[in-house]
């Protein structure tokens, strides 16, 4: 019973994420005015907004002017769902579980708009380091090493990218990617912050290569998310590599 209605509430708040999607790249209010189609503009009844049921009997087209609906929406809906499912097996029905799962679910739809428009809107961004936050104190109850985790990380991060401007001159991360990583260091704290740093890069790095193209600019965010979830539901794997080959957690 519990798992449903944590999967629910990851539907429902995959809907909101399809308006802050849509709606934060251009600087709208993600509460007014009621949602409408993009195509014709008739603003949607209740039952036209009900989260992937409504696109499955409106077989995908407005339910006034026939236009196609973007497979993003039941994308992302149906994702954060099972988001809201395995946050639930990894942390239980807690309020820490609640803070974690939307901070995720907020770099989720970070991770969308990054590649959509190379966009990384502030609002989204800090919200989802202070969900992140309150979550990963909750959860692990070591106030300190958490929030010590996330700064320190936006610090370090914050001086590589300076010195590799200075000697390459050239940007490595942006100011938003260096808030996302603050924002896994309170996740999962910083030892484990740095395998997913790592996978981020190695994730990039095999789209780089598939792409073969040498000056491509790619979203790195959605990167970084990849390299989280991992890292965030498999932590005691990650924590025995610790132990076995570089040092005691």
């Amino acid at each position: 019973m519990l798992a449903l209605i944590a999967i629910l509430l990851g539907l429902c708040f995959g809907s909101f994420l399809n308006v802050l999607i849509i709606r934060t790249p251009m600087d709208k209010s993600v509460i007014f005015p009621p949602s409408s189609c993009m195509s014709c503009g008739n603003k949607l009844r209740f039952y036209h907004n009900i989260p992937l049921i409504s696109y499955i009997f409106l077989r995908g087209k407005c339910g006034f002017c026939g236009a196609r609906i973007s497979m993003i929406y039941p994308i992302v809906e149906a994702v954060s769902a099972l988001f809201g499912f395995f946050i639930y097996l990894r942390f239980g029905f807690s309020f820490s579980a609640l803070f974690i799962g939307i901070s995720i679910l907020l770099l989720f739809a970070l991770s969308v708009i990054d590649l959509k428009t190379k966009e990384v809107p502030d609002s989204i961004n800090f919200s989802a380091l202070i969900f992140g936050l309150i979550g990963g104190i909750l959860y692990y109850g070591d106030f300190l090493y958490i929030v010590g985790s996330a700064f320190a990380l936006a610090g370090f991060f914050t001086l590589l990218r300076f010195a590799f401007q200075s000697l390459a001159k050239k940007e490595a991360l942006g100011e938003g990617d260096i808030i996302v990583v603050a924002t896994i260091g309170a996740l999962v704290g910083w030892k484990i912050a740095l395998f997913a740093i790592f996978l981020s890069a190695l994730f990039a790095l095999i789209i780089l290569l598939i792409l073969s193209k040498k000056d491509y600019k790619i979203p790195y965010i959605p990167f970084l998310f990849l390299g989280t979830l991992p890292c965030l539901f498999f932590t005691s794997f990650f924590n025995n590599l610790l132990m076995n080959y570089f040092f005691q957690v």
